[in-house]
């Protein structure tokens, strides 16, 4: 079985407000494709199962509008002959919107929303909770700016059934001047908006992790251990608040990615590329991300791929008659590259 995980840089503008794939909508005037063709390429090379999209199209929510999540991705999946074709999406986020794709021959998705409606502690992740992100004692009041989409997935194959979270965390990334003057006051702040989306996640995993439960949690986490000097300030990343506790060892999710390394152009491996706040300097970070409980097992030594072509190929390799198509395709589909993760 074969899952993937791809932020797809805003895709909703990839389709008309009648749900219709726009063919010649390009993410850059510079891109050789259009994204459209962009992204069925690249989907149809991963082939994937079930793929856990973010930044999805969007639903609109006003009463006479026709925007739907679903009926975009149906349609595109249809274009680009993915058997990954039908598509489940949770609570309305209204822009940026998370949804998954997946193959009805191989599996039964559907939305599984846990939590209490009303409940502080616990609630439906549509709902505001209570968490003490700055550990001083008082509880504060969050939301998931998307609410991630829980669902519960059944193999068509005799496999153990699972349950999936498909995450897009809140970013950190400070985008006007005015917060620039602020930096730190910003940081702090959006990094503690940060630790409680990742506790709320943590949580609702927790719930599951009984006996031999099969839990995945995938998606752009906007975080990762060693990602900035604000992280070490605390200690601790949203990353591993997702992975668990160290002191229940049998409870802790693996990436199978392994640690990045700091290089010449930042992070790797990595699935995406931002740029220093002050110095402007584009940086690579590995914040897209498939974690799994350990009863799920990876097929094979090469499980866990990043579809990231400057990883994967050489200036040379990339450039070879074999390798231009999907090059290209990868680079003008999004600002992340997908990840997949076979298992059994």
């Amino acid at each position: 079985m074969r899952f993937a995980a791809y932020n797809i840089e805003h895709f909703d503008r990839a389709f008309t407000n009648q749900n219709v794939p726009e063919p010649d909508h390009k993410r850059q005037k510079k891109d050789p494709l259009p994204q459209i063709e962009a992204v069925g390429t690249v989907l149809s090379e991963i082939d994937a199962d079930l793929i856990g999209i973010t930044e999805a199209p969007n639903t609109a929510s006003s009463a006479n509008a026709v925007k739907s999540t679903v009926a975009c991705l149906e349609a595109f999946a249809a274009q680009a002959g993915l058997r990954a074709r039908k598509c489940v999406f949770g609570f309305n986020a209204g822009t940026q919107e998370i949804a998954v794709l997946y193959d009805p021959d191989s599996l039964d998705v559907t939305h599984k929303p846990s939590g209490t409606a009303g409940s502080k502690k616990s609630p439906r992740f549509d709902e505001p909770f209570l968490y003490d992100a700055d550990e001083d004692g008082l509880q504060e009041l969050h939301k998931h700016d998307r609410p991630p989409l829980e669902v519960h997935v059944e193999r068509k194959d005799g496999g153990a059934p699972m349950d999936l979270f498909v995450v897009h965390a809140k970013s950190k990334g400070i985008f006007n001047s005015l917060d620039l003057v602020h930096l730190e006051r910003t940081s702090r702040r959006n990094r503690l908006r940060l630790f409680a989306q990742a506790a709320s996640i943590r949580e609702r995993v927790d719930r599951l992790m009984v006996d031999d439960a099969r839990v995945m949690v995938m998606g752009d986490i906007n975080d990762g251990p060693g990602m900035d000097e604000h992280e070490a300030k605390f200690g601790r990343s949203a990353v591993e608040i997702i992975m668990g506790d160290l002191f229940e060892p049998e409870k802790i999710l693996r990436c199978y990615a392994g640690r990045p390394k700091w290089k010449r152009f930042g992070w790797e491996p990595s699935t995406t590329r931002f740029f220093d706040q002050i110095t402007e300097d584009p940086i690579n970070a590995m914040i897209d991300l498939i974690m799994t409980s350990q009863s799920i097992k990876p097929a094979g030594d090469d499980a866990y791929r990043i579809w990231n072509p400057y990883e994967m190929w050489t200036k040379k390799q990339r450039e070879a008659t074999e390798n231009k198509a999907l090059f290209e395709a990868l680079t003008s589909a999004s600002d992340h590259f997908p990840v997949s993760f076979d298992f059994d």
